[in-house]
């Protein structure tokens, strides 16, 4: 079973807690949503999620901050989904590289335009 949550909802240090949680519940594999300020391929609940996360402060940086040490923890796939804009302001190689850092297993980006995936 996998499960997708909003990361810095409902509180913006509620990231790690959350993930472990789903594990210690048996949950498979879990998305991480890294929330975006126009969500138009999301639903209501998703959409409304992110935008308390964002008024959280939630950002990529720190949610790779919160991510550090996670491997520590727990060892199911985590996986981001989010927007490509996001990426590309915190620079696609910089970003691939956080996530290899903290043991991101893999990214959803729903928005990623077919020529980027093509030329990377």
């Amino acid at each position: 079973m996998s499960i997708y949550f909003s990361a810095g909802f409902p509180n913006l240090n509620d990231t790690v807690s959350i993930i472990e949680a789903l594990e210690s519940n048996g949950v498979d594999m879990i998305e991480i949503g890294l929330p975006f300020s126009d969500p138009l391929a999301d639903g209501p609940t998703i959409q409304e999620s992110s935008t308390i996360a964002l008024q959280n402060g939630m950002t990529s940086e720190i949610l790779f901050s919160q991510l550090q040490g996670i491997r520590e923890k727990v060892s199911i796939p985590l996986i981001i989904m989010g927007y490509f804009n996001p990426i590309l302001q915190f620079g696609v190689e910089e970003y691939c590289k956080k996530c290899k850092e903290v043991g991101i297993d893999g990214l959803i980006i729903p928005d990623l335009p077919v020529d980027i995936y093509h030329d990377n």
